[in-house]
């Protein structure tokens, strides 16, 4: 017979697994954490749990021991992946004591995230005063089926701060503060509260600070940044897109058409340029322009990061693994892979060859975009006209010159220099190079570390006694030139020049000179050594850098030049290090070569000598009237450049369209059956419209995507309380955590797109919520009167931290550490530093020297940004993903190679030695210091200390915290007086206010240190 106690024991067991849903509380538990090693594929020890078995019941109970095993255990299961929860065994313990049985039809159940949202109905509370709005029901819901209570509400200076911070990143002021405050305490009345409350989410969600800050997070997602990446890692233009984001945030473009124009803005009918800009985000893909790399490998990797990053955006789902073979979780085949993939498979390539036989001439060429830029382009068309004409003053003059020629005497009149066309210009590297209308050659794009030119042209018939190689200054060189090595030192190192004439009838012969000309050779690189093959046997400017410099070489005999001739010249420059020509032109010289040379501007001539030995005539002056004219078109040009038309990059689609195939094992190079453009079958979407990206775009943000909404208000949710309804922002697939609160995530997605996907809407339910207004304090705040709303409150948060310890059912308000941009931009406010002017090019704050220097491809000169410049938001700090800004980087901002759903949050100490030393922090301070002193109502220590507190805080100071500053600041004003030039190097630069000793700075700086490094000054709480 069964004892009492059993049969007790097993009634109580039934009735818990009578209320274990198989197909909602256990098939997902088993399908995420068990089927990898006991599922379809694999079965080790003989075990499947995919299907129904007897085996099941037999070993229940070793199951049960080892899921709730620590994971460190050997015997612990799962081996890989989250641990499961508490509820997740539970339902496993009961399922097992009804006798595990299997239902019997599975084909029926679905992944929850794979059914649409339905809106669910509202769930009954007992505490029917706490609830502001209907996302309160769902969390009260649980936490009283948990036996747990919500805490008290912040204090009206918490929730500004905090609402500030979530809506435009940016703390509030004093003023904002007391006015919010008066408002909340006008009366006592909940009414009072919750109006005021609105007023300041309406005030703040209207900010232009609001799309600055719900930008940084899209940047994320779509791997925005200011370079290529991979060893390259050239500069590039797409920072419109950004401002397009920023501007589409403050506008609340309903969520999808701000998705449409993303995907497919170019192909809309009668598209905008904003439109065509906004495709800006499948433009910031890396790109690999290293040499070697095969162009179409790398349209490929592009494209299918693309599909990999509209997976993670709109669909919360690790498609990337399909690239290769069905996804081995997840209900995507790679067919629906490689159907995605043909949506995007039909753009330009923005990467190819420079010369199709050469496999390391990759260079980038993008898809560039020209940006509006009415004033801009007035001034560019003025530059334009003086140019045109000031060219057209120096050929006039120039064709004059050519016909009297520059004799030595004033009698002679057969010496003329001509500047050559070009007929061909190749480079060994590849490099590009752009001909100008002066007649030069202007070397574009990334500096090789070596190269050789070779220099074409057709000569007209007369007499060749010798030619000048001309290397010229150009803005868009590195330094200005000549050379490309580099800002600082943009020498060049040439080590032949070597000439061979082609006659009509094909023959060749190569050029002899005797000697060799220069304005300047640095020591030890003679240009004579170029003919006499001595030395170094190489010409180099070293020492007289951003200017332009000249050589001539004479031939031993005058040539006559007969109709048809060719002249091919060739120009090694071997030394390395990006050492070569920028900017050169070449002209031949008729007559005397001593009577065509420039003027050398030195104190004193230098005598070269040629080949025996024998003085080289020293030069002749330059016509003054040609100098002048060419210095202007030097200013000329650096304006010109300077003022380039900007642009951006945007997605274009080909005439015809490319034919996509399946990749078997994710080769490109191994194409199987073609594909046609569709979306994944597990959705069994009817889709209207041609296969291209619009109809992609629509379908992403509708009706018909069960995941969008979800994915989309859930990465919001973590933005604001610091995890996910869904903990895995980047997965919704069977891997990914369950939700926390289902059927509140429904709610909102729901809620979501009923609005008509308005995120001020969706954003300002959540802040107006009572769950977003809680204490993130898990014990009572000292001196708080009793909430009437909540009973024994203590006792409720100490069993409240026990028993949901990472607050996932919300029991306190969010409380975690501020985003990297969002820690430097709340510094920059508090000092009173910050600069909120929006848009345009990237800025450079400082960061230490070198880091930006580079092995191959154009080298930088990273120049800090002037003034206020540098201390705007941190949206619009420069991203090079070679080496992004480290201060950033040291609180958990990403280079952006990919999507990135979800920073980590971590606690160095990098991070406070980065708060204590970065230039920016220590500027920071410094104005902080300043502030405090100038803008305190009362000189008296107490009242700048409050009036410091409330600036960084929001909030006065404690009275134990008020005596430990006051402490900090009576110990350093002491330890300034006595060691004065430490005091001084401290407020070196800093324009103090009058009568303030600087022993009294260096205390408030001290203060306004230990302010600005305090945690809750970096937290959201």
């Amino acid at each position: 017979m069964l004892r009492p106690a059993f049969i007790a024991l097993l009634a109580t067991a039934t009735l818990h697994a009578a209320s274990t849903d198989f197909s909602k509380d256990v098939y997902p538990v088993l399908q995420r954490a068990c089927f990898e090693c006991h599922g379809p594929e694999h079965h080790k020890a003989d075990l499947r749990l995919d299907t129904a078995s007897p085996q099941h019941l037999k070993i229940g109970s070793d199951l049960l021991r080892r899921v709730a095993l620590p994971k460190e255990d050997k015997d612990a299961m799962p081996k890989r992946g989250d641990r499961l929860t508490t509820v997740e065994i539970s339902h496993l313990r009961d399922w097992i004591t009804a006798g595990a049985h299997w239902p019997d039809k599975l084909e029926t159940l679905q992944h929850w995230s794979y059914i649409p949202p339905q809106r669910p109905a509202l769930p009954a509370v007992k505490n029917q005063a706490w609830p502001k709005n209907e996302i309160d029901r769902f969390i009260l819901a649980q936490l009283e089926a948990s036996n747990l209570s919500p805490s008290p509400p912040a204090s009206p200076e918490t929730l500004i701060r905090r609402l500030s911070l979530d809506l435009t990143g940016l703390p509030p002021t004093p003023s904002e503060v007391d006015a919010f405050v008066n408002e909340c305490r006008s009366g006592s009345s909940f009414d009072i509260r919750h109006s005021a409350l609105e007023k300041l989410a309406d005030r703040l969600l209207a900010s232009d600070q609001f799309g600055v800050r719900w930008a940084r997070p899209w940047l994320d997602l779509a791997r925005y940044a200011d370079s290529h990446g991979f060893q390259r890692d050239d500069l590039r233009e797409v920072w419109a897109w950004r401002d397009w984001v920023v501007n589409a945030l403050n506008a609340n473009l309903p969520f999808d058409q701000f998705t449409l124009e993303q995907i497919a803005g170019d192909l809309l009918p009668n598209a905008t340029p904003e439109q065509i800009i906004a495709t800006g985000f499948h433009r910031c893909t890396p790109t690999n322009v290293e040499a070697g790399t095969e162009p179409e490998e790398s349209r490929i990797n592009q494209v299918i990061d693309r599909v990999n990053t509209t997976g993670a955006v709109w669909l919360g789902t690790t498609l990337e693994c399909a690239q290769c073979h069905n996804h081995k979780y997840d209900p995507f085949s790679q067919r629906d892979y490689y159907s995605l993939l043909a949506y995007y498979n039909n753009t330009e390539k923005e990467a190819e060859r420079t010369n199709p036989t050469t496999p390391g001439s990759i260079q980038f060429k993008g898809s560039p975009f020209k940006i509006s830029d009415p004033g801009g382009d007035a001034q560019r068309a003025q530059l334009a006209a003086q140019m045109k004409t000031l060219n057209a003053q120096i050929a006039a003059y120039q064709k004059q010159v050519a016909s009297t020629g520059k004799p030595v005497d004033k009698n002679a009149s057969s010496n003329a220099l001509k500047a050559l066309k070009p007929t061909a210009f190749i480079t060994e590297s590849d490099a590009e190079s752009e001909l100008q209308p002066d007649g030069s050659v202007l070397l574009t794009g990334p500096a090789p570390d070596k190269d050789t030119y070779t220099f074409e042209t057709d000569l007209t018939a007369g007499e060749l006694s010798g030619l000048m190689l001309e290397t010229l200054t150009h803005a868009s060189i590195p330094g200005d030139g000549p050379g490309r090595g580099g800002v600082n030192r943009p020498n060049f190192v040439l080590h032949s020049f070597d000439c061979t004439l082609t006659t009509p009838d094909g023959k060749t012969q190569p050029l002899t000179f005797k000697t060799a000309y220069a304005d300047y050779s640095q020591k030890g690189y003679d240009v004579t050594s170029l003919v006499t093959k001595t030395g170094k046997s190489a010409w180099a400017i070293g020492q007289r850098f951003h200017e332009p410099h000249w050589a001539a070489f004479e031939l031993q005999q005058p040539v006559a030049i007969t109709p048809g001739t060719k002249l091919s010249i060739r120009m090694a420059q071997n030394f390395g290090n990006g050492l070569v020509i920028g900017c050169l032109r070449i002209s031949s010289i008729a007559g005397i070569v001593a009577a065509c040379l420039p003027e050398v501007e030195e104190p004193a001539p230098v005598v070269q000598k040629g080949r025996k030995g024998k003085a080289v005539p020293a030069p002749l002056s330059k016509d003054p009237e040609l100098a002048k004219l060419e210095k202007q078109k030097a200013t000329l040009q650096k304006q010109i450049t300077a003022l380039a038309a900007p642009t951006t990059e945007v997605m274009r689609e080909l005439p015809q369209p490319r034919m996509s195939t399946i990749f078997k094992r994710g080769v490109y190079t191994d194409p199987a059956d073609p594909v046609t453009a569709s979306v994944p079958a597990i959705f069994n979407t009817q889709l209207k419209g041609p296969p291209n990206r619009i109809t992609l775009g629509k379908w992403l943000a509708s009706r018909d995507n069960p995941l969008v909404a979800r994915v989309t208000v859930n990465r919001w949710w973590a933005e604001l309380f610091g995890t996910g309804i869904v903990s895995t922002l980047e997965d919704f697939g069977i891997k990914g955590a369950v939700p926390s609160h289902p059927e509140l995530l429904d709610w909102l997605a729901t809620e979501f797109i009923d609005s008509r996907w308005n995120m001020k809407h969706l954003l300002k339910k959540i802040v107006l919520s009572a769950t977003y207004q809680q204490t993130s304090s898990i014990r009572p705040l000292a001196n708080a009167p009793p909430s009437p709303e909540i009973k024994n409150h203590k006792s409720k948060i100490i069993n409240s931290a026990s028993v949901d310890p990472s607050n996932s059912l919300l029991w306190h308000g969010p409380r975690f550490r501020l985003d990297a941009e969002a820690i430097r931009d709340n510094a920059l406010a508090i000092s009173g530093l910050l600069n909120l002017k929006q848009g345009g090019t990237p800025i450079r704050p400082p960061q230490p020297d070198g880091l930006w220097q580079k092995v191959g491809g154009q080298q930088y000169n990273y120049v800090v940004s002037p003034g206020a410049e540098q201390y705007r938001r941190g949206l619009y700090v420069v991203l090079k993903r070679g080496s992004p800004y480290p201060s950033f980087m040291n609180f958990d901002a990403s280079a952006r190679m990919a999507c990135v759903v979800r920073r980590s949050r971590s606690n160095t100490p990098l991070q406070a030695l980065t708060l204590l030393n970065d230039p920016v922090y220590v500027g920071a301070t410094r104005a902080f210091a300043k502030r405090i002193i100038a803008e305190s109502p009362s000189t008296d220590l107490d009242s700048r200390l409050q009036h410091a507190f409330r600036l960084a805080l929001a909030r006065t100071p404690k009275p134990q915290e008020l005596t430990v500053l006051k402490t900090l600041w009576e110990t350093q004003f002491e330890s300034a007086q006595t060691d004065p030039q430490a005091t001084q190097e401290l407020s070196a630069g800093v324009e103090l206010p009058k009568n303030l000793p600087s022993a009294e700075f260096a205390a408030w700086y001290a203060v306004a240190s230990a302010i600005l490094n305090l945690d809750e000054c970096i937290t959201k709480g």
